[in-house]
């Protein structure tokens, strides 16, 4: 299930914060950006991880995209740049481009009540389509539940995710607009709204609407029953030691649905990251919108209205399926995801033009990622 908990979130969220990280005086400085990538990559792989793909893009430079370890271990396969991972909430960005790509066209109001797309989910209220994309719609996370219940294997229709949402006791945990929660339930709410607005399913809309334009040509919204070739295997630790490893536990692509079902490749995410931030996914008045922090109903931003543990250990703002915060490199807008058997993590810097992309194919490490942006911003690693 996607690791929703706050102590899971937070964690992965640190290690990608921590200013003292920055400094590491274990992390060389960097020569070259394939060093740096080198580096990062072998050290993950001592703490136990099967394998993992590291992508850099930076302007004037081929794109360094390098693979390490095993993508299944009981076939002995090498870890390919091309393999395939499910990228868990890093889905959150393209609904929400999605949603935004529906607004601009007149079919979705951002500030009109959801039940008014979803006339069947009367637990909506008021919530508004905005408050479900910044997250601040109060709506509990249903992914811990299905967890404890053991039945995340069940295949369910987007309409039966909100059922399952419904039920959730209890269903609200603050007032539409007066603090900031991580709730994946936002997002399969989101899911399902674009059915409804556009009569196709969420993942063909997505692959028209979006993977087509960014030149997406791996990756979809998850099926179980296809066949992908180079499709990577997931890992939990089975004892105390990373190095017991088991099969991760089978998830459903339909559970997390459009908070996190969708499977990518480090290069496709890479061409995601220059075709939204060139214009090419949403209108620069758009994307500008949804890389802006959200605001509570009071004005503030989603840091201020994040529960403390959250605000002080990530520092940063919530803005449409993206965290925005500061970097040695800038404004950095990232995302983590966390899945059975799998961790992934991306960002952008756009005052470098640079983005950043680490798969791993394990759910009980957390991603170092500080050490490689400290890497990558020393000198020589980074445009000036």
């Amino acid at each position: 299930m996607l690791r929703s908990s706050l102590i899971a979130a937070l964690m992965v969220g640190a290690w990608a914060l921590t200013p003292a990280a920055h400094a590491n005086p274990s992390v060389p400085a960097c020569t070259s950006l394939g060093a740096a990538v080198d580096a990062f990559g072998q050290k993950t792989l001592s703490k136990g991880a099967p394998g993992l793909v590291v992508a850099v893009d930076a302007p004037g430079r081929t794109p360094v995209i390098t693979a390490f370890g095993l993508a299944d271990l009981e076939a002995r396969a090498p870890m390919q740049p091309q393999s395939v991972f499910k990228i868990a909430s890093l889905t959150k960005q393209f609904t929400a481009a999605a949603v935004l790509a529906l607004a601009e066209t007149g079919r979705v109001d951002l500030d009109r009540p959801v039940a008014d797309y979803l006339p069947d989910q009367s637990f909506a209220g008021q919530i508004t389509v905005r408050q479900l994309l910044i997250q601040t719609a109060g709506l509990a996370d249903y992914a811990e539940t299905l967890a404890r219940d053991g039945t995340k294997s069940v295949r369910r229709t987007p309409d039966q995710m909100a059922a399952v949402i419904a039920e959730l006791k209890p269903l609200q945990t603050f007032r539409p607009g007066e603090a900031w929660t991580y709730s994946n339930s936002n997002y399969v709410l989101l899911g399902l709204l674009i059915e409804k607005v556009t009569g196709a399913s969420y993942g063909d809309f997505l692959h028209t609407r979006i993977l087509e334009r960014a030149g997406m040509t791996a990756s979809a919204v998850d099926r179980m029953e296809d066949i992908v070739p180079m499709r990577v295997r997931g890992y939990s630790r089975a004892g105390r030691s990373p190095l017991q490893l088991r099969n991760a536990d089978w998830i459903d692509p339909s559970v997390p649905g459009a908070a996190g079902s969708m499977r990518a490749t480090a290069s496709d995410l890479l061409a995601w990251s220059r075709a939204l931030f060139e214009g090419r996914i949403v209108s620069r008045q758009s994307l500008e919108l949804m890389t802006s922090p959200g605001r509570l109903s009071d004005g503030r931003t989603t840091r201020e209205g994040m529960p403390q543990a959250w605000r002080e250990g990530l520092q940063a703002d919530y803005a449409m399926g993206l965290f925005r915060s500061a970097s040695p490199l800038g404004a950095r807008l990232w995302h983590t995801g966390d899945i059975d058997g799998f961790s992934v993590w991306m960002a952008r810097y756009p005052e470098k033009d640079m983005t950043l992309v680490v798969l791993m194919n394990a759910d009980f490490l957390d991603l170092d990622t500080a050490s490689l942006e400290a890497a990558v911003a020393a000198e020589g690693c980074a445009p000036g």
